[in-house]
């Protein structure tokens, strides 16, 4: 269920295309707000990356979230469970089938105004300060909430890790390591997810997901 960033192992290597990469300081700048057909063919596809299934996840474009405890944690359980705390206009979410040597993951695009988008990942940030583990209040319970270095991707962006503690009556609890990233690209938001279910080290999300769709939110926010 989780993804994983540039720094510090979190992003899978590509060898196809360069990655992306942002060189000039985070502004809000300006972007074009897309609407829902934009953002759907703005976003990644088999057709980029033949080697992989990309597979539509139908979700309302609505603010209905799960309360965390503690409530400080809540832009970061946000964007980990690839929902919103602010009413986008539109959004895709799509499950990331696994390549050789990876995971696989989720993804979720969103289209705000710039200022938006930007204000959201700096309370994703803001929250990172203090966030340590939380409980929803329906699902698992996540600790070992770690920040990431800046994979200095797209306008800005911020990238994590944590834990997510799966319990099972009479068993001991399964730790599943999970990586997140979160990219704003003009208006949109662009958040990645992997999770290693295997266990054998942290998760990693695909480069090569990451590169494509952020060149193709880049082309179509133009």
């Amino acid at each position: 269920m989780a993804f994983t960033a540039g720094c510090g192992s979190a992003v899978g290597k590509s060898e196809e295309r360069e990655r992306p990469q942002r060189l000039a300081a985070p502004s809000t700048g300006s972007g074009k707000a897309l609407g829902q057909r934009e953002l759907e063919q703005a976003a990644v596809s088999q057709k980029d990356l033949p080697a992989r299934t990309f597979d539509a996840l139908l979700d309302p474009i609505s603010t209905k979230r799960s309360p965390v405890d503690p409530a400080s944690c809540q832009a970061v359980a946000d964007s980990a469970g690839l929902s919103s705390w602010v009413l986008p206009t539109a959004r895709v979410k799509q499950v990331i089938g696994s390549a050789k040597g990876d995971h696989g993951g989720s993804m979720a695009l969103a289209s705000h105004t710039p200022a938006e988008a930007s204000r959201m990942i700096q309370q994703v940030r803001t929250a990172l300060r203090s966030c340590n583990a939380f409980t929803p209040a329906f699902g698992f319970a996540y600790e070992g909430v770690t920040v990431l270095p800046d994979p200095r991707l797209g306008d800005e962006s911020v990238s994590f890790r944590l834990l997510q503690v799966v319990s099972s009556e009479g068993e001991k609890p399964l730790k599943v390591p999970v990586t997140v990233i979160v990219v704003r690209v003009g208006a949109a938001l662009a958040t990645f997810q992997a999770a290693n279910f295997e266990r054998n080290g942290q998760a990693v999300v695909p480069r090569d997901v990451v590169d494509e769709q952020l060149i193709k939110l880049t082309d179509a926010a133009r």
